[in-house]
């Protein structure tokens, strides 16, 4: 399989159906992608696909492409174990199927994204660009993007995208009255990956604060102008932005990237891996996940 045909595959995968909302996530596993976690040294992905954890993605021989912080190189499974920490029920620890991954890891570094790939799947003549993103917030993005930032977080409360709290009692007085100069904005994060199509593309993470509530949102921008609307990312019980590491990994170096952002430092609720697909059009989420080993829903 050549490289160009192993990027047409890895890119069929992702790129489907940008008009679906873009906050609504992928079911877990869809188009065999799934978040990869390093567990006491071993490498693993929890099946969460169904209660029993059936997944035939993820039976022992299955192959993947495990995409990471510095590259991607393939890997099998090893064997599947029983283990806790990738999720809770009823405020108790989930014993949960985990698929056990073996392969080189030197090219991948922090493990992030697993994809299913056929037998003859090969990295040989492989177009794909890796990129860390590193944070670059100033007062000029601040300068460029506030007014645009601020009149997208009125036009999402007053169509009810920003959900207010229930006991938020400023709630009615602001969409009685809504004014940009009532949002209280901050950017935790902001960087320049390539996206084909745009002339000047930005990725952000935003927060904007109405009354009493809050809302995180990654946006995609070219120059001033915001494209697509917003990629929630609760932050109730979940990592900080500045917890978060950002990468870019595009299968066919065309332009056409993944947005990959995951924790290196364990949170106190768990390791997080998200993902994002970029284009012209906008950002649309397909995977948002975190371990639980604290059984975070009883807090």
């Amino acid at each position: 399989m050549t490289g160009h045909a192993c990027a047409i595959i890895l890119a069929a995968l992702l790129l489907g159906a940008l008009p679906r909302p873009a906050r609504a996530q992928d079911e877990y596993g869809a188009k065999g992608l799934f978040p990869v976690y390093d567990h006491a040294g071993t490498w693993l992905v929890y099946d969460k696909t169904s209660k029993k954890g059936a997944s035939s993605a993820l039976m022992p021989g299955s192959r993947f492409l495990i995409v990471g912080s510095r590259g991607a190189d393939l890997f099998s499974v090893a064997r599947a174990s029983a283990t806790y920490g990738g999720a809770c029920r009823g405020r108790k620890p989930l014993r949960l199927r985990a698929a056990i991954l073996k392969g080189p890891r030197e090219e991948v570094c922090d493990p992030i994204l697993a994809i299913k790939v056929p037998t003859a799947f090969s990295l040989k003549g492989s177009r794909a660009l890796y990129a860390g993103l590193p944070n670059k917030v100033d007062e000029a993005v601040y300068g460029s993007l506030g007014a645009a930032l601020a009149a997208a977080a009125v036009s999402e409360a007053k169509d009810g995208a920003f959900q207010f709290k229930l006991d938020d009692e400023g709630a009615s007085a602001f969409l009685a009255d809504p004014k940009p100069e009532k949002i209280l904005l901050k950017i935790d994060y902001a960087s320049r990956p390539k996206v084909a199509g745009l002339a000047d593309p930005l990725v952000l993470v935003t927060g904007a604060q109405i009354s009493n509530s809050f809302r995180r949102c990654l946006r995609l921008a070219d120059g001033d102008k915001l494209v697509g609307g917003c990629v929630e990312m609760p932050s109730g019980l979940m990592a900080e932005t500045s917890l978060l590491r950002f990468v870019s990994y595009d299968p066919g170096g065309k332009g056409n990237p993944f947005l990959l952002a995951y924790t290196r430092e364990a949170p106190l609720w768990g390791h997080e891996r998200w993902g994002v697909v970029l284009r012209a059009a906008g950002a649309r989420l397909f995977l948002r996940d975190a371990m639980d080993p604290r059984c975070r829903e009883g807090f």
